[in-house]
């Protein structure tokens, strides 16, 4: 994982911290974002698989990937 990316994914930590009421997309919803090659970051925002949305937080597939 790059620097970048490390980085990203300690400040989607920090967000889940301080936001409630998040959960992982179902099995489903992960394949079928896969199959379009992107994926929703836990903000709801659009980005790549395994990319960042504009405010800094990685794709869930990124939080899955790491757990």
């Amino acid at each position: 994982m790059s620097a970048d990316l490390a980085g990203a994914l300690a400040r989607t930590h920090e967000w889940f911290e301080v936001n409630s009421g998040w959960a992982p997309p179902d099995p489903e919803t992960m394949a079928d974002w896969a199959a379009e090659g992107a994926c929703r970051a836990p903000d709801d925002c659009w980005v790549a698989l395994r990319g960042t949305c504009e405010h800094g937080l990685v794709s869930w597939q990124v939080v899955l990937d790491d757990l």
